[in-house]
């Protein structure tokens, strides 16, 4: 069964929903795009202003496989590409694509504060109810 990942273009300024399905050029697009990401990653040094230095390269990257993937025309593709929408949302949907095509995922851009608002439950606690 084809796995289907769906996109609202009304995010992108687009008025279309987009429905992508887990086609051969779709995985390669993937693949192609999280290269991109992991070899980005790679070169960067491990300390506080790289990583900084590498957000707008990620946003640059995640905007062109969005193009790339919904197959946008020139015009559609101008404002995405000037990082002019949601890069949280952008995201979200290159993320989906990503667990549903290669079976690989991204970090969350929630997953830092989640794990830092919750406290671990220590489940002798639990039994003790």
């Amino acid at each position: 069964m084809a796995k289907i990942v769906e996109f609202d273009g009304k995010k992108i300024g687009v008025n279309t929903s987009f429905k992508l399905i887990d086609t051969g050029n779709n995985i390669k697009k993937m693949v192609k795009y999280y290269t991109k990401i992991t070899e980005s990653a790679n070169k960067a040094d491990d300390n506080l202003q790289s990583a900084v230095d590498q957000s707008p390269v990620l946003a640059g990257i995640v905007a062109e496989a969005v193009c790339d993937l919904l197959e946008l025309n020139g015009t559609q593709k101008k404002p995405v590409l000037a990082l002019n929408y949601s890069f949280s949302d952008e995201y979200e949907f290159f993320n989906e694509c990503l667990v549903k095509f290669l079976g690989l995922k991204m970090p969350s851009l929630d997953d830092e504060e989640d794990s830092e608002d919750k406290e671990p439950e220590d489940p002798k606690l639990q039994d003790a109810d």
